[in-house]
């Protein structure tokens, strides 16, 4: 098929290197490498090495990108991590429309952040949906899907590559089925969830919280995310990796118990959270160091975390 390529980032340079080959690709549409201050020029750099022609736009919205994709004439419009809201006048240009490859199980977790989000809330599982696009972000009709399971100690980093293994193939799969004209099927209201962006304030910790929770946040924000922190004698500790001990540790949240389980105890939760209390913290950062095993960080004990 003729198609136009929205994308951005990593993500978006490895669908475009795998649908590349398939189909005739008439334009490459990003954002610049700066975009959002994210830096990442993956989408252009592939689109040099295809021999591919690029534009750049923040939004989609110029009046002469527009006449360009009308004269385009694509068949098919693939997007692949594109960071804005594509106009509606932009997708009705494409003779079948426009197709978006999303990082969740849709109608759950439509929006951003949702290898995040997933694990944070202690999903199974999670996957790919090709769905095609419509005005209302991620709500369009589901082309086809892809399934990943989550274990219990996965990070957001390892689920990432297990979801990068698979965007190639499910784009494909759905970019036959829009051939064939499949018009996929509506979503279904039940389970449908919509989630914001991640910031630095959303991966702070609450010690408060229970140790699965707060579990759940440090391997759901691992790297290459933005990590989970909290301050330690008032300055930033990202904490990069953690664990729960075997047994509960109680008392007032935040407080820096002892050196055990191959890291340093820190009390978490309340009485209602019962044996799911206290976290084992195993490696940190400061702002400016680089990452270290929490028990060579700490020289002291019965200090407090916020």
């Amino acid at each position: 098929m003729r198609i136009v390529f929205f994308g951005y980032g990593e993500l978006g340079a490895t669908v475009l290197r795998g649908i590349a080959p398939h189909h005739e690709v008439l334009l490459v549409l990003t954002h610049r490498a700066e975009f959002s201050g994210l830096g990442e020029p993956d989408v252009e750099l592939a689109a040099a090495e295809l021999g591919l022609p690029v534009r750049y736009s923040a939004t989609a919205r110029e009046p002469d990108l527009h006449e360009q994709l009308r004269d385009l004439a694509p068949e098919l419009i693939v997007s692949t991590n594109w960071r804005t809201r594509v106009p509606a006048e932009v997708l009705r240009i494409p003779e079948r429309g426009a197709v978006n490859t999303h990082d969740a199980l849709l109608p759950a977790y439509a929006g951003f952040g949702a290898v995040n989000w997933a694990i944070r809330n202690g999903e199974e599982e999670t996957g790919l949906t090709v769905h095609y696009m419509a005005e209302e972000l991620d709500t369009g009709p589901v082309i086809t899907q892809a399934r990943v399971k989550i274990g219990p100690h996965d990070t957001a980093g390892q689920i990432l590559e297990r979801l990068l293994a698979e965007y190639v193939p499910v784009t494909l799969e759905a970019l036959e089925r829009v051939a064939e004209g499949h018009r996929g099927e509506p979503q279904p209201p039940e389970g449908a969830s919509f989630y914001h962006r991640i910031g630095v304030e959303d991966t702070r910790i609450d010690w408060r919280d229970s140790a699965t929770t707060i579990c759940n946040l440090v391997r759901g924000q691992s790297d290459p995310f933005v990590n989970a922190w909290t301050t330690h004698r008032g300055f930033r500790l990202w904490v990069k990796a953690a664990t729960r001990p075997t047994r509960a540790h109680g008392g007032t949240p935040g407080r820096i118990v002892k050196a055990d389980y191959g890291g340093v105890v820190v009390a978490s939760g309340g009485p209602g959270d019962g044996d799911d209390r206290g976290v084992v913290l195993l490696q940190v950062s400061t702002e400016t160091g680089p990452p270290v095993r929490a028990i060579d960080y700490f020289t002291t004990f019965g200090e407090y975390l916020h």
